[in-house]
């Protein structure tokens, strides 16, 4: 069974059962009264009876029952039928307006006054004699007994109609409400379906689709503002994943392209040793300074792509007081050591002491430096600054050459990338790592234009 269905069954049986004990509750207490104002009727009209017999010296006559008669129609009360009966329960005299109970003659013991008392003083009876409603009671010392009845039929037809009315207004009422429940169960679990077929096309592989009609103050509402924030997460993570292994297997494919250079060129050198070289010293002194060049150059892949993968696994680096000023002068004297046709100036306002660890801070400096020799042509003047800044140490290298391409400048930190325009035999990694460093110290990396041409390199460092 459906929730719609066992919701609308639960509001339609919820109804009923209230509607059946109102009107139960009701047509019970209308018949309670019913029954009190006949009783009270006949009583009365004995009462009146017995005290105009003993006014009349206790012989029933017809002025005596026109009198009682009228009496009760001035109080509302309209009894149809008198009769007195000797002590032996036989008639004596009857006075009816219409019909008459068929009542037994003799008295039946059913039908005889019960014993006089102080709470039922006539010793009055209440009976049903077919559609009538009749009271005997005691209404002379000799022992005479008066029978008073009124016919109940229409009282209890009366009954019956509010009955029948209350019936039918309830089952129409029933389906009204189960009609209109199904209209609102059906619109109020309608997100319900979108949901389903969402969750359908979700395993299907289409993780862009969305729960409609979320965002409602309703329950379902919120179910599908929450299952859309999860689906969100979810395809945000596996796109993060596709692009995290795309990146893995561009990594793996480029280290495997930069080291088989290397390696080739050792097995070429080795070969050629094999076949002879070691009796020529000119050949064996070149395949030997070529094989230790190789194995230096494969030797530093090696170690730049460790490096990377430390940093990609968050491993802890080493954290002390690193005065940068001091680290900037080393590197600047090592750079025009290394590239004296590059001119490099040094720049700071005063000492700018960052939490790091010194190698890796070092060597953002050397890579930067080393980028700049590569990229730009012999004369490019090259400014280093330090300075402390809101919170954050700079560190920023800047360059009048030729600047970046917007291709090079939207992909410079990735790993392996290489300016069309590059000299030297880099693996494209000094600037993967120089960004790498710097995010494991809690900073970042950026690249900008110079003013009046050439790229700005900035490394921001949060401070202590």
């Amino acid at each position: 069974m459906s929730l719609r269905t066992r919701l609308v069954l639960t509001v339609v049986g919820l109804l009923a059962l209230c509607l059946a004990v109102s009107v139960g509750a009701i047509f019970g207490a209308l018949q309670d009264w019913t029954g009190d104002q006949h009783d009270d009727v006949l009583t009365a009209v004995g009462q009146d009876f017995r005290r105009e017999l003993r006014a009349g010296g206790g012989t029933p006559s017809d002025g005596v029952v026109d009198r009682v008669w009228r009496s009760a129609a001035a109080r509302g009360d309209v009894p149809s039928f008198f009769q007195v009966r000797g002590p032996d329960g036989r008639v004596r005299q009857t006075t009816a307006f219409g019909a008459t109970p068929a009542l037994p003659d003799p008295l039946t013991d059913d039908l005889w006054p019960a014993e006089v008392t102080e709470a039922n003083p006539d010793g009055g009876r209440f009976a049903d004699v077919g559609d009538w409603l009749v009271r005997t009671s005691r209404v002379a010392e000799r022992g005479d007994v008066l029978v008073v009845g009124m016919p109940v039929a229409k009282s209890a037809e009366l009954l019956d109609r509010v009955r029948n009315v209350a019936v039918t207004s309830g089952l129409v009422a029933l389906a009204a409400v189960a009609l209109l429940s199904l209209r609102a169960v059906r619109r109020a679990l309608r997100p319900l379906e979108g949901i389903s077929a969402t969750a359908a096309a979700i395993g299907s592989g289409d993780l862009t689709r969305r729960v409609e009609g979320a965002g409602a103050r309703t329950e379902v509402g919120r179910l599908g503002d929450a299952l859309n924030a999860m689906l969100g997460q979810l395809e945000s993570a596996f796109r993060q994943r596709e692009a995290s292994e795309d990146r893995l297997r561009r990594f793996v494919a480029d280290a495997s392209h930069e080291l088989r250079t290397p390696i080739a060129t050792i097995r070429g050198y080795a070969e050629l040793f094999r076949r002879g070289a070691a009796g020529r010293p000119e050949d064996l002194g070149t395949a030997l300074r070529r094989i230790e060049s190789e194995a230096e150059r494969m030797g530093s892949l090696v170690d730049e792509l460790l490096l990377l993968a430390r940093l990609d696994q968050g491993r802890p680096l080493i954290r002390e007081p690193v005065e940068l000023t001091d680290l900037a002068a080393d590197a600047v004297a090592d750079a025009l050591t290394a590239q004296p046709a590059h001119p490099v100036e040094l720049d700071y306002d005063g000492p700018v002491t960052v939490t790091g660890d010194a190698d890796r801070l070092r060597q953002v400096l050397g890579n930067l430096l080393a980028n700049v020799a590569r990229h730009t042509p012999v004369g490019t003047r090259t400014r280093v600054r330090i300075r402390a800044e809101g919170g954050f140490a700079v560190l920023e290298v800047s360059d009048d050459g030729p600047g970046l391409s917007d291709e090079d400048r939207g992909r410079v930190f990735e790993r392996f990338h290489r300016s069309a325009g590059a000299r030297g035999g880099g693996a494209g990694l000094g600037l993967s790592i120089v960004a790498a460093v710097a995010e494991a110290h809690g900073g970042r990396a950026e690249v900008g234009d110079t003013p009046g041409g050439g790229a700005t390199f900035v490394v921001t460092l949060p401070v202590g």
